[in-house]
């Protein structure tokens, strides 16, 4: 026989847990970028003229932070999904086994040597 794989859906939800606070760090940087990076207030004179530039590239760059958020909270939620569909099939085969175990419980013995 190959080679098994096993999946553990505690393990996957963790994963899935990583990823969306993973994710929230994306959203921690576009904070600080437009707080910061994006601070205009001192540029006078002829930096002035940068200005929409600057606000430009830092709404770009909040719009890629978002988009690298939003990408990984679906991955993190289709991870999730995936763990309660293995939890699911886990729980529906542990109760078939459960039922059969109670029906041959249940059974009578064989007679040893038949019945005369």
């Amino acid at each position: 026989m190959g080679d098994q794989v096993t999946v553990d859906p505690g393990e996957l939800e963790g994963c899935a847990e990583l990823l969306r606070r993973n994710a929230r760090h994306f959203l921690t940087i576009k904070e600080h970028a437009t707080s910061k990076g994006g601070d205009t207030s001192g540029f006078t004179g002829l930096l002035s003229l940068l200005v929409p530039v600057v606000d430009g590239v830092v709404s770009l760059y909040g719009e890629t932070l978002d988009f690298a958020n939003s990408m990984m909270v679906k991955e993190a939620d289709a991870l999730a999904d995936t763990a309660a569909m293995y939890a699911r099939a886990d729980q529906l085969w542990a109760d078939i086994f459960q039922q059969i175990s109670d029906q041959v419980d249940t059974m009578a013995a064989p007679t040893v040597g038949g019945a005369r």
